[in-house]
């Protein structure tokens, strides 16, 4: 029995450690800030992905738990701007046409009109705009263990 005991402490002291590659460490982050940048994700999707990927999954907490909805806020200008430039809209109109219909609920969400004409392209500028800010982070991160370690 404690045998068994000692094997779950050592899981979890080994889940949580830093003690890594700066490239797992650093993917680590740039997928926790991603996923927190991306509306409707969280921590456990962030845990699962990193185990998947075999990223370190603390500093993948670490930028989740960062970046999670205020990362949303900050970066839905970006977002509006990616997704106006790939869908052919003026972002500022994208931005009122999402002021203008938040207040209608979940319900009109999945309608033609607002899905193709607000929300996929929303969708994707999150997508992107969280893409480049990870990006930005995985590569400050990766130099800063790589060479200030």
């Amino acid at each position: 029995m404690t045998k068994q005991i000692q094997k779950i402490k050592a899981f979890f002291r080994h889940f949580f450690t830093l003690n890594d590659t700066p490239n797992n460490i650093a993917g680590g982050a740039a997928l926790g800030v991603f996923l927190g940048i991306v509306p409707g994700e969280g921590l456990a999707t962030t845990l699962i992905l990193a185990t998947l990927l075999k990223l370190n999954k603390a500093s993948a907490t670490a930028g989740v738990i960062a970046t999670n909805m205020w990362g949303t806020l900050v970066t839905l200008p970006l977002a509006t701007f990616f997704g106006g430039y790939f869908f052919h809209i003026d972002p500022s109109q994208l931005s009122e046409n999402f002021r203008a219909t938040y207040q209608l609920g979940f319900r009109y969400f999945l309608s033609k009109t607002i899905f193709f004409d607000l929300a996929l392209p929303l969708i994707v500028g999150f997508i992107l705009s969280a893409g480049l800010v990870a990006l930005v982070f995985y590569l400050f991160i990766y130099f800063l263990l790589k060479y200030k370690r």
